[in-house]
């Protein structure tokens, strides 16, 4: 399935406080992981960290969030196919 990039990039950046140009690099970073997996987690909080170069507990951070707004976006397409959201 897939999700409106714009609007994930715009909630990740209001949630993590990060520029758009940085969750652009974190949505490419996801985009090419099967992040919802936890076998791709280890990969992804490297790459981040390599990336953002930032510290673990970031990148971490960074994916935890991601993982939370990514499934909130599937909830709202589960509930509302067709995109009404009334």
């Amino acid at each position: 399935m897939k999700m409106n990039n714009k609007g994930f990039i715009n909630e990740l950046s209001k949630q993590l406080l990060l520029t758009e140009e940085k969750c652009i690099v974190i949505n490419e970073i996801l985009e090419d992981n099967f992040f919802i997996s936890k076998k791709s987690k280890p990969k992804i909080i490297d790459e981040l960290m390599n990336r953002l170069d930032i510290n673990r507990d970031s990148a971490e951070n960074i994916y935890d969030v991601s993982v939370r707004v990514f499934n909130g976006e599937l909830k709202n397409k589960l509930r509302h196919p067709f995109g009404n959201k009334d």
